[in-house]
């Protein structure tokens, strides 16, 4: 009997380049299984270190986006559905990046939680806006971008608190 994925000794693996499926030999998998796992554990002991710089960016980055439609509806210059599409997509984007920082499993830092913390801020300070602008709401609105710049100012408070050198 075969293991699941193998065809009597021969294994069934995909070829990411090509999007194709080819057929190895057991004895060639063999010879890479080694460097593979080390491969994949290096992935990993990367990949947890870098969650907070690159989402604290990506959520910086939202939270500019955000504001700036918010700025340009409140002026009059931009279209509700406009504005609540993008306000929408952002909120989106700032939820994601709360869930991959918590989906880190490495010990959390209190500047790492400060930062999961004021990206969630930020996402439901979006939300709030977005609710206000379709409902044709300017001060909540208003009240939702006063939240949004506190919590981009706490994001990046505690974001630079995890990049400051450790004594």
């Amino acid at each position: 009997m075969s293991a699941p994925g193998t065809l009597a000794g021969w294994m069934i693996v995909a070829r990411p380049c090509r999007l194709t499926l080819g057929i190895v030999k057991d004895d060639a998998y063999r010879l890479w299984r080694p460097c593979l796992l080390l491969f994949i554990l290096a992935l990993a002991a990367c990949s947890s270190s870098e969650h907070v710089p690159q989402q604290s960016k990506i959520a910086a980055s939202a939270s500019r986006t955000a504001a700036m439609v918010l700025d340009a509806w409140a002026a009059g210059a931009a279209p509700s559905h406009y504005v609540s599409a993008t306000l929408q997509s952002t909120a989106e984007t700032l939820a994601e990046a709360g869930q991959q920082m918590q989906a880190d499993n490495s010990p959390q830092s209190s500047e790492s939680r400060g930062v999961i913390a004021a990206i969630g801020q930020l996402s439901a300070a979006v939300r709030r806006a977005q609710a206000g602008v379709e409902a044709g709401n300017p001060r909540q609105v208003s009240q939702a971008r006063q939240e949004l710049g506190t919590a981009a100012t706490d994001l990046a408070a505690f974001y630079g608190g995890y990049v400051a050198p450790k004594s």
